[in-house]
């Protein structure tokens, strides 16, 4: 061959037009600069380069450079890139790639978490022993966990039903279909065929098999199969039964099973009709092959060796008849014949893909998992995998017993799948047990008990850490609907103490993103069932600082005083005190009112039921909230004109031990200078006189800031008040003493 004629066997690269993703097609009329209106090119490599965000990107196109940084949050949805270059501080938030927060998503986790949660005490597997209640066992344990993987496989199946018309979900759509490809493959090596029932399980193994190669890459489609019957040759006039494209196609559907579709084309093809005005032996052998097609054996491994001998001696019969055919179309029917009777050579030469020859060995040649490694080598050595997807090569490990090594590629594709595909292993006994070595359980030393409190150990098993991982992959989803399933699959964790669980429980909780008081229900009865006080104090002050920001001042005072956090609650008890000071009247507040309030005394206050106050307010709410409670009183007091009974109860605010030294300032000011001591109508008793005497010389500090501070906001609202709290002591101790000269007189 002439050197310019070699070249003609390379492959032009500039010629292929390739997808920019594994999700979009382009028509090939479309521009090159309708792809550069989506991607950038890196100027040095070439390589594409994706935006982080829809917005325009923080990177300048001027030549400057400006800094991007990135900062991963605690949910997938609250990342953050933000550049800090001068006089130009952005941030942009940003979106984990894959991320999978949809309703379907979050029925297809709850759906998995329901099956692992029924399994009960089969989700362990343990090793079976001798005798017949183990053996009842270990019979009861594989139906159960079977029932598992088949309600698991159905649920993908629905996940996957629910996205596919989804607009912008198709390379979701095709993860999720390699990941079922997988498990049709595990179920059908490990999950139909146990023990002594196998018989009994034959068709459910041939269902699964045909399921799993078939649904695997759809071929072949029906568009290949209408361009087979398409095909004329107008030199020779061969008719669509005469070419090698239909014997291609008719063996392909046979090998995979589709017997159905196989007998379809032999009607459609009309090569019935053709032998039977041409070659009466070549008729019955098509005719005879068709019937039993037909009757296929399914059901037993007896029935399929009659079956197979009946197609041997068929063959047989017409390799050894003279026929009136073309010797071409004879080979292609008798190529036929033995690829039903299991021949090797003509299945691997039939067969497109390793796992069509695989599938037609145990269909036809000899129908047994034992010979499956077998099987698998020389369909390897015939058509090697193809590596541009992800399952093939999961299936080949599952066929040779690798069950580890296909658990990072489906974790690659879902998570989810590739967590409760690793449960189901292990419940099987196809991956190692959490101890799996000779010690028994007491022999265990202080590595050993360290591992018993690491949830996350490398020891506890690839099924265990993949679990217990998607548990914390779900809490970081922000989806409260998600997170019973997480705090449910530590929980169950067949690994870890029960100390350690609850570690994990506590760390977890606090983070949950509740909403409504069914969510605080709920965080609160896990915090009783795992005995975790202080989550349950925590979750209360959490609840305190939202209620605080949504100025609902009650319940964040009462969920302070659950969480144990007094300090907060008296200083807020304080705080609505000295609001209701400044104003000089009760705080609109109904529920306050009602706490402080034995009776409605107005029209306008609210009588609340006993009972549903004592499930409010607590005993350190009501001690905080008295110095209010007698304010309340005293401006009930002055309302009604009874002055002696409001003095009474000031009194008992100045007097009061524990009054902060700047609301003793607040109360002068605001009542008992510009009400009793102005008025010089209104008398003070001797007594009333030497106590508030008392109570200005042995805590009044004009040196107080707070005092001063709060004096200064006062006057700005009281004109009649002097410029300082100095003048103001001097003009209270004159009063004073004319109070006391009007009590002697």
């Amino acid at each position: 061959m002439a050197v310019e004629d070699s070249e003609l066997l390379l492959i032009d690269v500039d010629q292929l037009d390739f997808l920019d993703d594994g999700t979009v097609q382009k028509n090939d009329d479309m521009a090159d600069d309708d792809e550069e209106q989506f991607y950038e090119r890196d100027p040095v490599s070439g390589a594409i380069l994706v935006p982080m965000t829809i917005n325009h990107q923080p990177i300048k196109k001027d030549g400057e450079k400006v800094p991007l940084k990135f900062r991963l949050g605690p949910i997938s949805t609250q990342n953050m890139g933000f550049i800090t270059a001068k006089d130009n501080y952005k941030l942009y938030p940003v979106k984990i790639p894959r991320v999978d927060t949809s309703k379907e998503f979050t029925t297809y986790v709850s759906g998995l978490f329901e099956i692992y949660r029924d399994l009960g005490d089969h989700r362990a597997f343990n090793v079976p022993t001798i005798g017949v209640v183990n053996s009842n066992f270990a019979k009861e344990h594989n139906a159960t966990v079977n029932l598992a993987m088949e309600a698991i496989l159905n649920e993908l199946e629905v996940f996957i039903n629910s996205i596919k018309d989804q607009n912008g979900r198709l390379n979701r759509f095709y993860e999720l279909e390699e990941s079922l490809t997988v498990l049709n493959c595990l179920k059908t090596m490990y999950f139909t065929l146990d023990g002594q029932d196998i018989e009994e399980d034959r068709p459910k193994f041939i269902e699964s098999l045909l399921n799993w190669i078939n649904r695997s890459d759809g071929e072949p489609d029906e568009e290949y199969i209408e361009q087979v019957f398409s095909v004329k040759d107008l030199k020779s006039g061969k008719k669509v039964f005469e070419t090698q494209y239909f014997w291609k196609l008719l063996n392909q559907l046979v090998l995979r099973g589709l017997l159905p579709q196989a007998i379809g084309c032999i009607e459609r093809s009309h090569i019935l009709t053709y032998l039977n005005d041409t070659c009466a032996v070549s008729f019955d052998a098509i005719g005879d092959s068709v019937e039993l097609l037909k009757q296929y054996p399914r059901d037993s491994s007896n029935t399929f060796r009659e079956w197979k001998n009946l197609v041997l001696k068929l063959g047989q019969a017409f390799g050894g008849s003279a026929t009136t055919i073309s010797g071409e179309l004879r080979d292609y029917i008798e190529d036929f014949l033995l690829v039903m009777g299991g021949n090797q050579r003509k299945i691997l030469q039939y067969s497109r893909t390793w796992y069509e020859s695989f599938c037609g060995f145990l269909l036809y040649y000899i129908p047994s998992l034992e010979l499956s490694a077998e099987y698998l080598q020389v369909s390897l050595e015939s058509n090697a995998v193809d590596v541009t997807n992800d399952w093939e090569q999961s299936c080949v490990d599952i066929i040779g017993g690798k069950i580890h090594s296909i658990l990072p590629v489906m974790e690659s594709l879902d998570s989810c799948t590739a967590a409760f595909t690793a449960m189901i292993c292990e419940a099987k006994g196809l991956i190692e047990n959490v101890f799996e070595t000779n010690k028994s359980f007491g022999e265990y030393g202080h590595e050993d008990n360290e591992m018993l409190e690491d949830l996350f150990s490398y020891k506890n098993g690839m099924a265990s850490y993949m679990l217990n991982s998607f548990a914390f992959e779900l809490c970081s989803l922000g989806n409260k609907e998600l997170w019973p399933v997480a705090i449910g699959l530590v929980a169950l964790s067949l690994t870890g103490t029960r100390s350690a669980k609850k570690m994990v429980i506590a760390e977890l909780l606090p983070h949950y993103p509740f909403v409504t008081n069914d969510d605080i229900e709920w965080m609160l009865s896990i915090c009783v069932e795992w005995r975790l006080p202080e989550i349950a104090k925590e979750i209360y002050t959490t609840l305190g600082n939202q209620m605080l920001s949504a100025h609902n001042i009650i319940e964040s005072i009462a969920n302070f005083s659950k969480a144990g956090r007094f300090e907060l609650v008296k200083s807020y008890s304080w705080l609505l005190f000295e609001a209701s000071c400044m104003q000089g009247r009760k705080l609109d507040d109904p529920v306050l009112n009602a706490i402080v309030s034995n009776s409605a005394t107005t029209k306008d206050d609210v009588m609340i039921p006993e009972d549903i106050l004592n499930c409010v307010v607590t005993n350190a709410m009501r001690q905080t909230l008295a110095p209010y409670a007698v304010l309340s009183q005293f401006y009930e007091a002055s309302d009604s004109g009874d002055w002696d009974q409001a003095l009474h109860l000031l009194l008992l605010l100045i007097e009061f031990p524990y009054l902060p030294k700047h609301y003793l300032v607040l109360l002068v000011a605001k009542f008992l200078y510009p009400i009793f001591l102005l008025d010089d109508k209104k008398t003070i008793d001797e007594n009333s006189v030497a106590k508030i005497i008392d109570v200005i010389e042995t805590e009044w500090d004009e040196n107080d800031e707070k005092s001063s501070n709060l004096y200064e906001t006062i006057i700005q609202t009281d004109k009649i008040l002097p410029d300082s709290t100095a003048e103001l002591l001097k003009n209270i101790r004159k009063k004073l003493n004319f109070k006391l000269c009007q009590a002697f007189m």
